[in-house]
């Protein structure tokens, strides 16, 4: 496909692919890759595509070592798909990037961090959702489209089609996931039981492009109304089971890696941009030979549903997506607390100090969501609760604490919860430094306090909910006027941090 060229668009299933090719096999194990040099030809075998001047960043006089943002796109292309298979059912070979990721890597510091852009992300220059880009415009409008709207550099990019995703699933010998409960999505051909299932590259596919998710809770079926947002949160959880799975069979060894790229190559089914070199790749690689999966920083811009005109569409979240977008841009992380809405849990028993934690963290500028005493008895040690998507402002909500906090990334929880144990003493006046937080928070520098998976029933299965108090309001567009619907959510599944990801005691291989 050439920038540009015209190509069908036409609706399907939404977000088929999970970019497991574009981590896993790149920035996870080519390290090997100096060693071999037959490794060496198939990495400069990839198909490669040649977009406008000046769109890509132009590295030219950068280091290997200066950080890079790479787009990662999932396409809904069918070629290497047997004209006979389900997947193909009811729908024609159109070009849509139905899953769109940007990848932030930094060689420097080891830390890399990746952001799903929900495909129904409206963006005013198209008029349009941001998956129609590559529709109307080929890869180097979505990468122009990416650029502008998010005002973000964009160094390369990596393409991956449906038959690429299934075969290196299926070269790695599939991918163990553990499944809380009977789960299904008629529309995207899955149906699997509880507990731990290995994926096959059929399996997985399914899996990740599911966006009628349901669970069977309490006897019946019910649905995640979390749609896209829990669509892209279980692609990113996938993406880490698969890394694990990838080292796990030996993916640092060049035998293995050798199997592997075949099967990302063969058919076409990867394609980068023209300015990836193969020696960028190995470069890469080195940097992050030993770089642990879970320390991926996975996080979705933020955003509202709405309308505009009679579409359905998402609206970024303008104040939430800056300290987001800030860490893509090479700012750092600069969420304030005044960004940051905390839900407190207050399970110290009796006490005798009559300063309200609410009322301090709101002086440090916290905005304070639900406010009540639990109902589970007293909890020894305070628990910060959290989505992958709100880690940044975990972490910023610990550095205020005066307490030895425990962790749980809670797969599915729409707000940043606070469960305030015997230990807490307070509020700081100055917030520790993240320096202060390394080894104790998870990711920085170590595994940090953490609590063993559960599952979670804090909320009724399905209930509707809104989230931080959204509420409908009506915004200006430069279409027509446009209707912000509340975000409904569905009960957390697992606490383990990554969905997927079976509780202690449990094998899954």
């Amino acid at each position: 496909m050439k920038d540009g060229s015209s190509v069908k668009y036409r609706r399907t299933w939404p977000q088929r692919v999970v970019l497991l090719a574009c981590i896993g096999l790149f920035a996870g194990s080519l390290y090997t890759a100096t060693t071999v040099h037959s490794v060496y030809e198939d990495v400069a075998s990839i198909p490669r595509i040649e977009i406008g001047a000046g769109l890509l960043n132009n590295r030219d006089n950068v280091a290997p070592s200066e950080p890079r943002n790479i787009l990662l796109v999932g396409t809904t292309e069918n070629d290497g798909i047997d004209s006979s298979d389900d997947l193909l059912a009811g729908r024609s070979n159109t070009l849509l990037s139905d899953t769109i990721m940007v990848l932030r890597v930094e060689p420097d510091t080891g830390q890399a961090y990746v952001m799903s852009i929900n495909r129904d992300m409206y963006v005013p220059e198209l008029r349009s959702k941001i998956n129609e880009a590559v529709a109307v415009g080929g890869i180097g409008r979505l990468v122009k489209v990416v650029k502008e709207f998010l005002d973000i550099e964009i160094d390369n990019f990596i393409i991956v089609n449906f038959s690429g995703f299934r075969k290196v699933v299926d070269q790695l010998g599939g991918v163990p996931v553990y499944f809380p409960y009977d789960a299904r999505d008629f529309g995207s051909f899955f149906d699997i039981t509880a507990g731990c299932h290995v994926l096959n590259g059929e399996q997985a596919l399914n899996y990740v492009r599911s966006r009628h998710y349901e669970q069977r809770i309490n006897g019946r079926f019910v649905p995640d109304n979390t749609n896209d947002y829990g669509r892209v949160e279980r692609q990113r959880d996938f993406l880490v089971l698969a890394l694990d799975r990838a080292i796990a069979k030996g993916a640092r060894n060049p035998t293995v890696l050798q199997r592997l790229l075949n099967a990302a190559t063969d058919s076409g089914a990867v394609t980068l941009d023209t300015q990836l070199t193969v020696q960028e790749l190995i470069d890469l690689g080195q940097a992050f030979a030993d770089f642990n999966p879970e320390n991926l920083q996975r996080t979705a811009l933020p955003g509202n549903g709405g309308m505009v005109g009679e579409a359905s569409v998402i609206l970024i979240d303008q104040e939430a997506a800056q300290p987001v977008l800030d860490v893509f841009r090479g700012n750092g992380n600069t969420l304030q607390p005044k960004q940051v809405t905390v839900e407190i849990v207050d399970a110290r028993g009796k006490v005798e100090d009559n300063t309200r934690p609410d009322t301090l963290l709101q002086g440090r500028g916290f905005r304070i969501g639900r406010v009540s005493q639990s109902t589970s008895g007293i909890e020894p040690r305070t628990i910060v609760r959290f989505s992958s998507d709100q880690r940044n402002a975990a972490l910023l909500l610990s550095r205020y604490l005066l307490a030895d906090p425990v962790y749980q990334e809670v797969t599915g929880l729409k707000q940043l919860t606070l469960t305030l144990g015997s230990d807490y003493k307070g509020v700081l006046l100055l917030a520790k430094t993240e320096d202060d937080m390394r080894g104790t928070f998870p990711g920085l520098g170590g595994t940090g306090n953490t609590i063993a998976p559960t599952t979670s029933t804090t909320t009724r299965p399905g209930a509707p909910t809104t989230t931080g108090g959204v509420s409908r309001t009506t915004v200006s567009s430069p279409v027509t006027s446009t209707t912000v619907a509340p975000v409904v959510q569905a009960a957390p599944t697992t606490t383990s941090g990554i969905y997927g990801r079976p509780p202690d005691g449990v094998s899954c291989k």
